[in-house]
Formats: structure tokens, sequence, C-alpha cells
């Protein structure tokens, strides 16, 4: 078993491994290079003992929070998008019968990622939709109708980074788990079928996601909308290129990577029949 999981992650050091890596990070930097759009603060005209102020809209006048009193902070964010897809791979792999599983997880998700985070930041970037807490943001003056700070972040409520990440990163590590138990046939234990539970512990990860993306509506991070879009996104992603490298989790074969990226490696190597054993079964 542990010698299947070494072998498994030895194939994680390749160049289709770096160049997913190196695309994540292409598509992030691409992203900081479009101009962010910044609409006007909403504009009513209100008089206060015949003297003319500006109205804040109450939608917008919500107390903004730093990220260590948000309930999930960027650092935590960032735990759960590397460290729990990282131990559920590292779990799955002493249990895979094709050691090549592992790295073409890891390079799917990479490019899941990159391509979700690109895909919100440019929406952010383009839409520039006030945050909930827009005014307490941009140091709104309420004399002049104008913003007095300059912080971008104002402008960044739709959709959602926090929901997009978190759901691209999750679902696909749900994607993997449900994938590994080969929910396309009864999984007894005993004579008992454990198919149905396993669903549930499958969808764990997307559970967390969603707690996620829930706390940004709590936080006044977000709007809904702003989540729910980043969830779209996030889910597109991470459906696609899970569903590139592996089949679809109700087949038989799900645990095993599609047979066009089981290659033939090099001879000698002692793995021509395990990749001919994955190319058969997903035929």
């Amino acid at each position: 078993m542990w010698d299947r999981a070494v072998e498994s992650w030895k194939h994680v050091i390749s160049l289709d491994t770096f160049v997913a890596v190196a695309w994540m990070l292409v598509l992030w930097f691409a992203s900081q290079a479009i101009h962010q759009r910044e609409r006007k603060p909403p504009e009513v005209e209100a008089f206060d003992a015949g003297q003319p102020y500006w109205a804040v809209s109450p939608l917008l006048n919500n107390d903004y929070k730093s990220s260590s009193e948000q309930i999930v902070p960027a650092s935590v964010l960032f735990v759960i998008c590397s460290v729990v897809p990282m131990v559920v791979f590292l779990v799955l792999s002493l249990f895979d019968t094709c050691t090549r599983a592992t790295a073409l997880r890891i390079q799917g998700i990479a490019y899941a990622f990159g391509g979700a985070a690109f895909c919100i930041d440019c929406v952010k970037r383009y839409c520039g939709y006030w945050r909930p807490y827009f005014y307490d943001q941009c140091g709104f003056d309420a004399a002049t109708g104008k913003c007095t700070g300059d912080d971008e972040e104002a402008f960044k409520s739709f959709p959602s980074g926090h929901s997009g990440l978190s759901m691209v990163t999750m679902l696909y590590t749900s994607y993997c788990i449900l994938g590994a138990c080969r929910l396309g046939r009864p999984l007894r234990v005993k004579g008992v079928d454990l198919g149905g539970p396993a669903v549930v512990a499958g969808l764990l990860p997307v559970g967390l996601s969603l707690f996620v993306a829930a706390s940004r509506v709590v936080d006044n991070d977000h709007w809904p909308a702003d989540v729910v879009g980043g969830a779209v996104i996030g889910g597109g992603f991470a459906t696609l290129y899970y569903h590139r490298y592996f089949p679809i989790v109700f087949e038989d074969c799900s645990h095993l990577p599609r047979a066009a990226f089981a290659s033939v490696p090099a001879q000698g190597s002692g793995e021509e029949d395990l990749v001919a054993g994955a190319a058969t079964a997903s035929a």
C-alpha cells in the first residue's frame, strides 16, 4: 500500500504538473492587468435644515470587517483550498490501482483553480459592483457625494472569490472521493450496501464550501447573488477539469483515469500491465 502511494507521488513530479501549476500562476498575473471599473456611488441628494447633502443607501452602509474579524479569513481559505485537497489525495493514493491517478488529480485541480480564479477576477474588475460595506471602505463623503479613499476592493463584490475558489477545490475534491468509491456498483461491507452513506461522506467538502459561501453573506462582505455567481463559476471549472481526466463518478471504472491519460511508460518501468489494465477497464 505505502509503496504504491510513494510511486504515485513520484509521478507528480513531472513536466505536465509543472505546466499546470505554471499556467495557474500565469492566469492569476494576467488578471491583474485588467482595469478595475469603479461605479459612481448612488446619488441621492437630500436636505437638512435647508442644507443639501448626499444621502447614503442603507444597503451599502454596513460596517467593514477586517480579515481577522471575518468568519473565514484569507488564511483559512488558503488552508481549505490547498491543504484539504492534498490530504484527501494522499489518502486516496493509498488505495489507487493506477499510480498515475494522483498526478492527474493534482494537474486537474491546478487547471481548474487557475481558470476559476482568472474568470472570477476578470468579472470582478469588469463589473466593479459595490460591496455591502461600500461607504465604509471607500471613505464616502456625504458633503460631496464622492469617495475620498482609493480602495479597489470596495468595487469587487460580484462574484465572490471565497465562494468560487472554495467551490472549485472542494467540488473537485468531492468528485475525487466519489469516483474512488465506484458508486456505479454496490459498495457492500458485510453484505450491506453503503453507497448511499458514501455519497453523503463524499459531499462533505462541498458542504464546507457552502459554509464558506454563506459566511460571506453573514459577514456583509458579499450579496447573496455574489456567492451564487462565484459558486457557479467554481463548480463549472471543477466539473470540466475533473471529467477531462476521470470518468463520471457513477461509472464502474470511475476510480481509474481515462485511458487516454494512462500513457504507456518507458520500457522496463514495470508498469506496462497496470496501464494496460486501466485502458481496458475504461474501454
